[in-house]
Order: C-alpha cells, then sequence, then structure tokens
C-alpha cells in the first residue's frame, strides 16, 4: 500500500513544482517588463529635460531682451518727461527763444 501513496506524493510533489516554476516564469516575466518601462520612462525624462532646458533658455534670452528694451524706453520717457517740464515751465514764466 505504500507505493500508490508514495506515487502520489511523487505526483503531487511534481504538480507543486511545476505550478512552482510557472509563479517563477511569471514573476520574471513582470519583473523584464516593468524594467523595460522604467528604462523608456527614463529615456522620456531625459528627453522631457532636454526640452525644457531649450525652451528655458529661449525664455530667458527673451526675457533679457525685454527687460533691455524696457530700460531704454523708460529711459526714453524720462528724459521727454523732463524736456516737456521744463518746456512748460519756460512757457510759463513767459519766456522766449528757445530755454
Amino acid at each position: 500500500m505504500s507505493a500508490p501513496d508514495e506515487r502520489d506524493r511523487d505526483a503531487s510533489r511534481t504538480q507543486e513544482l511545476l505550478l512552482l516554476g510557472q509563479i517563477h516564469g511569471m514573476v520574471q516575466a513582470l519583473r523584464d517588463g516593468q524594467n523595460a518601462t522604467n528604462g523608456r520612462i527614463d529615456d522620456l525624462s531625459k528627453r522631457f529635460d532636454a526640452r525644457l532646458d531649450s525652451v528655458d533658455g529661449r525664455l530667458r534670452t527673451v526675457a533679457q531682451k525685454a527687460a533691455v528694451a524696457g530700460a531704454v524706453s523708460g529711459g526714453a520717457m524720462a528724459i521727454g518727461t523732463a524736456l516737456i517740464i521744463e518746456g512748460v515751465k519756460h512757457f510759463l514764466s513767459g519766456g522766449s527763444g528757445t530755454p
């Protein structure tokens, strides 16, 4: 009677080992898929960072040009306003000719 019991245990053990092998294969496939996904995410992140750096550089250039244009136009407005004020003062004081 021990032979059939032993055969049943061997068959059961064989079945367990087959299931364990299937589980191991599935886990390995999941790990490989996750590694591939991580690689794609890293590549995408690098491309995104490069694009963002490019946009940042262009925006920095535009901001610098706007600051220079603002300073120049502000200076011109200040000089123009001072000239107008002096002209009005001269006109109101009854002066003639050039100030």
